[in-house]
């Protein structure tokens, strides 16, 4: 009989394309399947510094993703509590090592990035903290279906949620990347924070977007489903078909699905 570590056990891929127009690629991603810790991040467009800003917060990540596995090996523990409140300090850490860098170097005053970040738990039940910071998004795949588990941090998704703007006219707005939050921008970060219970043949896809305004969330959908049993697979055509389309900014996608591939890392 299999063990529940291994009925959950996920394993993710990352992949990243600076897209057909964008002379640098200011997208990063984090793979880090030992310890089931996935993101990415998006630097700010037209500021300075924005692979820098997204290069730093993955770094960050990665120095203090080892917390989360020593977490997870204490049955005593309040999983979920402790998880939450481990990711969202990585988040404010990583929010801290952007400004410090910025303080030091003056020409990157103003860099950010957005951020999204995924931690699936196996106990007391199998679950996925996600947390976010600007708009790049978290999606579950699910029997066919498509949720998007993340809200985007934008002042055109304000309007639309405060039902100022239809969806219609949120999507020709002319304004509608203008970010409300980033890493690296305002002393406090401000990022929210979700739990979703997960499901063996579930897929979760982490992206910039490079692929969301290029792709509607039904194509999408129908690549990730095609590709549920290979996350590599996955996330390279969701990253070739967004070039396909224009490829007019860069493009990155984490891939996350159980599958029997050996544990693997990737960093980019």
């Amino acid at each position: 009989m299999s063990t529940a570590s291994e009925r959950w056990d996920w394993i993710g891929y990352g992949h990243t394309d600076r897209g057909l127009v964008r002379s640098t690629n200011q997208d990063a991603f984090l793979v880090d399947n030992r310890r089931r810790l996935w993101a990415v991040a998006d630097g700010m467009g037209g500021h300075p510094g924005g692979d820098v800003a997204s290069r730093i917060v993955m770094d960050t990540l990665a120095d203090f993703s080892p917390t989360l596995l020593r977490s997870s090996e204490n049955p005593d523990e309040d999983h979920t509590g402790q998880q939450s409140f481990l990711l969202t300090t990585m988040a404010e850490q990583a929010h801290a090592a952007v400004r410090a860098y910025a303080d030091r170097h003056p020409s990157f005053y103003g860099m950010g990035t957005t951020l999204v970040m995924a931690h699936p738990m196996t106990l007391p039940a199998p679950r996925l903290l996600v947390l976010n910071v600007g708009d790049c998004r978290a999606y579950l795949v699910r029997s066919g279906h498509i949720t998007q588990l993340t809200r985007d941090h934008t002042l055109i998704d304000d309007a639309v949620r405060e039902g100022r703007l239809t969806p219609e006219q949120a999507a020709r707005h002319p304004d509608r990347h203008v970010l409300t939050r980033a890493i690296g921008l305002g002393p406090v970060l401000q990022s929210d924070l979700f739990l979703v219970d997960i499901c063996i043949r579930d897929v979760l896809l982490l992206c910039s977007d490079g692929l969301t305004n290029m792709l509607p969330d039904k194509r999408i959908l129908e690549i990730a489903h095609s590709h549920r049993d290979t996350p590599p697979l996955a996330a390279q055509a969701l990253v070739q078909a967004a070039l396909d389309t224009g490829g007019i900014d860069n493009v990155t996608v984490v891939a996350c699905a159980m599958t029997g591939l050996p544990d693997q890392a990737n960093i980019h």
